[in-house]
């Protein structure tokens, strides 16, 4: 991806063509947002978008899952025409505590990069985004729009935005692996009955450091479950807690995904918690 990076700035110091490929800037309480695209990429059919948002300071916006309070960023696709596919991406986000609740934010500025895949690689695709977010401060503002951009794949690349997508790109949390940063265990502590909450105790390894570490939780939809709080850290180790209330399970599974941020890298993890069937 570095080596990617340094193409673009080469392709722009050389002058390459740009087509403008960003709609208007649309203005919210707090901030504003705007579908921006670099153009087509190598694969057929295949193109780089993005949802840019800026806010103001003091205000955020919200990852896929809000935490304890607030309303998740979500993109509906559904509109658009000529298009196969379109998976919108999450940055490892930041932990926001406001003394009431906990929440899973962005602020000041972030892209939300779009993997966009057309249906016919040789026509035009129209892309439509119904964005639904929230946007808030000491209040919450609840933002729907919509946004939509054409792309065609005998468009010249906009070299600027491809440049800012895939920074974007770069900071979106990579599947663990066997180093660190990353998932090593996760316990079952206490009661875990079916019907009653249990804790999760979430052992990761990280950078020695000592870096700023954090941990986000997302459970199957309908799941309204709290943030992991750091419990110790110990040079590389660290140990989690995560209460189980609120975890949508069924047949005595949960789905789990866990996000940990290490300083600049970030790693997800999906598993599922097993509990207690009572017959």
């Amino acid at each position: 991806m570095k080596n990617l990076l340094a193409a673009l700035l080469v392709s722009l110091a050389l002058g390459a063509p740009v087509h403008a490929a960003s709609t208007d800037w649309v203005e919210v309480m707090g901030g504003k947002v705007r579908l921006i695209a670099g153009g087509a990429l190598e694969e057929p059919g295949h193109y780089d978008a993005g949802l840019e948002f800026r806010m103001e300071p003091g205000w955020h916006i919200y990852w896929r899952f809000p935490g304890e309070a607030g309303v998740p960023t979500q993109a509906d696709f559904s509109a658009s025409t000529n298009l196969g596919e379109a998976r919108l991406r999450f940055p490892a986000p930041v932990r926001y505590d406001d003394g009431y609740a906990t929440s899973i934010v962005y602020r000041d500025q972030v892209i939300l990069p779009i993997e966009v895949i057309a249906r016919e690689t040789a026509a035009p695709l129209e892309l439509a985004a119904g964005l639904f977010f929230g946007i808030c401060r000491e209040i919450c503002v609840p933002a729907q729009m919509d946004l939509s951009l054409n792309l065609a794949s005998d468009w010249e690349v906009d070299f600027p935005m491809r440049l800012a997508i895939s920074r974007a790109t770069l900071s979106l949390p990579r599947p663990q692996g066997n180093s660190a940063p990353r998932v090593v265990s996760i316990e079952n502590a206490g009661s875990a009955e079916n019907d009653k909450a249990g804790v999760l105790k979430i052992h990761v390894e990280v950078d020695e450091t000592g870096g700023e570490i954090d941990l986000f939780a997302e459970g199957a939809e309908g799941s309204f479950i709290e943030v992991p709080r750091l419990q110790s850290r110990d040079g590389n180790r660290a140990t989690f807690e995560l209460s189980t209330n609120g975890l949508v399970k069924k047949d005595g599974v949960a789905p789990l995904t866990l996000v940990l941020r290490d300083g600049d890298q970030a790693v997800e993890h999906s598993t599922e918690i097993r509990f207690p069937v009572s017959n």
